[in-house]
């Protein structure tokens, strides 16, 4: 018998029937096997209004409906249209539930056909997809799709997808089925049946394979050694380039040569814009030639893919046998042995997180080549498996890790490409990374600041709390019970002593409070009762560790719990020791939150200087070149040299952008928004947000706009979504349309007309290319928060050598931020740009100019409003 699949897509007024949301237009498509047999489509009059953003999103207006059928009219044949087959949906709970509360509204049966969820399959069956929203998924799949958000045409490419569900099902190993069998009867598709016959048919047609288990390392080729100078080499392979080298990065890839080839540390600071990628890589790609192995660490795991792509794509320009190869740390990569404990003892079939996260792996290891957890689209919960099937656990065995044959892929490549953190963290523990030859540090920038979290410890309340949670199935009910009231009195205590020794008016902007540990409160805090408690909560702890060493584990899965556990019980009593001990060369501070549990408090500790650590980690072996858009201070290397623990004497050499700023750029301010420091946030934000509305309105082009606070960014957000004047804009923000930073940015490249709101991470590493005419607006001047406790700590160290704390710190700090916001804008010599400074400060203060100075020669003007926006449009037009 021919297997029936009745696909519908719903537009609906809204999410729930009892809250008057209403069916307004109803697809259908009918599937034989892979045959469309049958279709159907209506519009549906409601009983009240569309709402706007609905026929905005759908394009079906009240007009639209006024001769289309009720519901009530309809549903008789629905029903029947409905009935003896699989009810197939995008996101099958909502459109399932829908319609039956609506049968039930006009007196009918609800439907009690299986159910299948494109969704939820597509998430098991593709786990690589970027989204599984259906206009996003079927994109992906190669799907066209005509009339998204119309009934019909949803419908039509729900059941494609399906089709490629079902394809992809079909044609998994055997074994792999085997593996997801446990688990399809808790999903919402109802497959049960269909799954069986699926594994029926495939039973004698199968081999015998495991998970994937890819070897990524390949045969050392044999290197051609150049004869030639450095000098001679780059010049005979420039001809071969697609483009021409600047003459800046014609020098700054000599001058890398010649500090590499002369074992001596240098410090670079290339211009944003100037192609600092290729300068580097251009003397490590003859090196590689030569035999030599170059490490590079960059800030972020985004920067470290554009950084081998650039890599690849220069060795096939220049027709050379290298290998570069992409590094992360451990935890990135799964562990086969871990993971197969996992599902050997699988128990959880109720927690629906933990089902979907395990079939989306078991599919995913049969076509993953690296073991990447970022080439998954995690559910939430579902990184909480990950923890415990990683290779992060340093007594992990090689044999089933990913990231072990990442290490022996590495042996074969010339050029390894890791982040700070990584590097940091390698250095410090476990120096699994290979040996290489030299070290080129991009984003130097981020050095210090990376390595101090690194260094940094954390624990609070929830942090227990969760590790007892994972050791019930193992540990005695009361063990746990006294852990957990210990861990809750002692976290009570620290909480009710910051909230009695803290000031009501110094919170952050997410309303935090943060208590330092200083001489006038350390002793109150970490004394009496408190330490008591301490003891208490160290000494339960301990227990835990001799419960688990005097008791033999019977199954793999909790004895792989008890590793993990051991190892984070031992850093919880690490960190609680070191915050009752006193260090002058660390900094304590308790953050309790204020608007949560009275539990609620986390404790801090970080290093208050890096210096030494980086000296004897990185700069005590081999030549080390370190290079950013934004390293000097006034003109100036040696804060950064300080920073960063390098020799007075080390080599310190700038290579100026190529562009001619002057006649690209224009720095504007309008002069009538009241200074930010004097201002409550919501006057302020208000102002922002009307002169955004007013020049988006005159200029019509793109828009990206940084800010300081996320407070500041939801404010002004949600004044220019109310806005008339922007509707036939779009307008995203960071962690308020989605915290990925990449779809933001893709969305941003991808619409004609965007607004783009953003905070720290937009601040640098995203570069506006996919216009020549661009607008980068900045909302306040980027000074760290005063009452940040690092901020504080430098302060105090400063004031103690009677130094200037202001200009000596906090201002530095805020130009080398505001640079890499001006850097945002030109990126080549075709680029022209308006780079609007809201913040009065840098006009109205007399440290203001030191903004300015710290950019290229450019014009700034401060004017009104009308003046700036009518000098930005006949500037960009």
């Amino acid at each position: 018998m021919v297997e029936r699949y009745i696909v519908v897509d719903l537009e609906t007024t809204g999410h729930a029937v009892s809250k008057g949301a209403e069916i307004i237009e109803i697809g259908i498509v009918i599937f034989e096997g892979k045959e469309i047999v049958d279709e159907f489509k209506s519009k549906v009059k409601p009983n009240d209004n569309v709402p706007s953003f609905i026929s905005h999103l759908t394009g079906i207006s009240n007009e639209d409906l006024v001769d289309a059928p009720t519901f009530e009219n309809i549903a008789p044949k629905l029903h029947k249209m409905l009935q003896n087959g699989y009810f197939v949906a995008h996101h099958v709970p909502f459109d399932f539930a829908f319609l039956n509360e609506s049968f039930e509204q006009v007196g009918m049966e609800p439907l009690t056909c299986h159910t299948i969820d494109t969704v939820e399959l597509a998430r098991i069956c593709f786990p690589k997809a970027p989204s599984y929203k259906l206009s996003e998924i079927v994109d992906y799949l190669g799907i066209e799709h005509y009339s998204p958000h119309r009934a019909l045409s949803d419908a039509y490419v729900t059941g494609q997808l399906w089709l490629n569900i079902r394809e992809k099902l079909e044609t998994l190993p055997y074994y792999t089925l085997q593996q997801l069998k446990p688990f399809i009867p808790s999903l919402h598709s109802r497959l049960e049946s269909w799954f069986d016959n699926l594994l029926e048919e495939r039973r004698y047609n199968y081999t015998n394979d495991s998970f994937n288990d890819y070897h990524l390392y390949d045969q050392k080729q044999e290197k051609r050694i150049i004869n030639s100078n450095f000098n001679d080499w780059l010049e005979a392979k420039e001809r071969t380039l697609p483009y021409e080298l600047r003459n800046q990065q014609r020098e700054m890839a000599k001058t890398i040569y010649s500090h590499v080839h002369e074992a001596s540390h240098l410090v670079a600071e290339a211009g944003s814009g100037l192609g600092k990628t290729r300068s580097y890589l251009l003397p490590i790609i003859y090196n590689g030639l030569n035999g030599y192995k170059t490490l590079i660490s960059t800030s972020t795991i985004q920067l470290q893919q554009q950084v081998v792509h650039e890599a690849n794509l220069m060795t096939q320009q220049l027709e050379l046998p290298l290998k570069t190869v992409l590094l992360k740390s451990p935890k990135h990569y799964i562990h086969n042995k871990r993971f197969q404990t996992y599902l050997d003892h699988f128990e959880d079939y109720s927690n629906y997180d933990a089902v979907l996260t395990a079939s989306m792996l078991v599919v995913w290891l049969t076509e993953t080549q690296t073991g990447d957890v970022d080439e998954l689209n995690l559910p939430t919960n579902g990184q909480q498996i990950w923890h415990y099937i990683n290779c992060e656990n340093p007594h992990t065995s090689k044999e089933g890790s990913y990231f072990h044959d990442a290490l022996r892929n590495c042996e074969q490549a010339e050029l390894i490409i890791v982040n700070h953190a990584f590097l940091i963290r390698d250095a410090i523990q476990s120096q699994q990374l290979p040996k290489h030859d030299s070290i080129i540090i991009d984003e130097a920038h981020q050095l210090e600041n990376t390595t101090r979290h690194q260094l940094a410890r954390q624990l609070n309340y929830v942090h227990i709390v969760h590790l007892l949670q994972d050791l019930q199935p193992i540990l005695p009910f009361d063990l746990i019970e006294q852990a957990r009231q210990s861990a809750d009195t002692f976290f009570r205590a620290i909480y009710l002593a910051v909230d009695f020794l803290h000031e009501d008016d110094m919170l952050t902007d997410t309303g935090k409070a943060q208590l330092i540990l200083d001489e006038s409160n350390e002793m109150l805090l970490t004394e009496g009762d408190i330490k008591e408690q301490f003891h208490h909560l160290s000494t339960i702890l301990g227990q835990i560790i001799d419960f688990t060493n005097q008791h033999a584990l019977q199954k793999d899965w909790h004895q792989l719990l008890i590793h993990e556990a051991i190892q984070q019980i031992t850093r919880f009593k690490q960190t609680l020791k070191q915050f009752f001990e006193r260090a002058e060369s660390h900094i304590k501070w308790v953050e309790t939150n204020q608007y949560g549990a009275k539990n609620a408090a986390t404790l801090h500790i970080e290093p208050v200087s890096v210096s030494e650590t980086l000296q004897s980690l990185l700069f005590n072996k081999q030549p080390v070149v370190l290079t950013s858009s934004t390293l000097q201070i006034n003109h100036d290397f040696k804060p950064f040299l300080v920073q960063t623990g390098l020799p007075e004497q080390t080599a310190c050499v700038e290579f100026s952008a190529p562009f001619d700023y002057q006649a690209q750029v224009r720095v504007l301010t309008p002069n009538h928004l009241p200074d930010v420091t004097k201002t409550d946030l919501t006057t302020y934000t208000s102002g922002v947000s009307d002169f955004i509305i007013q020049y988006m309105d005159t200029i019509q082009q793109k828009m990206l706009i940084l800010f300081t606070s996320f407070d500041m960014l939801r404010l002004v957000y949600k004044q220019l979504k109310r806005s008339n004047t922007l509707e036939h804009v779009t307008v995203i923000g960071q962690g308020v349309t989605t915290g990925s930073r990449e779809k933001l940015k893709k969305m941003f490249e991808t619409t004609d007309l965007i607004i783009l709101l953003g905070t720290h991470s937009f601040w640098e590493g995203f570069d506006v290319n996919d216009q020549s005419c661009k607008t980068v607006c900045m909302v306040r001047l980027p000074f760290e928060t005063p009452s940040s406790p690092m901020m504080q700590a430098k302060r105090k160290s400063l004031s103690d050598q009677n130094t200037n704390t202001f200009y000596q710190l906090a201002l530095p700090i805020a130009v080398q931020r505001f640079r890499q916001a001006f850097g945002r804008m030109i990126r080549s010599e075709q680029d022209r740009g308006v780079f609007l400074v809201l913040d009065q400060r840098i006009y109205t203060k007399r440290y203001g100019h030191t903004f300015l100075n710290g950019l290229p020669h450019v014009e700034s003007i401060h004017a009104t409003p009308e003046q700036v926006i009518n000098d930005a449009k006949i500037w960009l037009t």
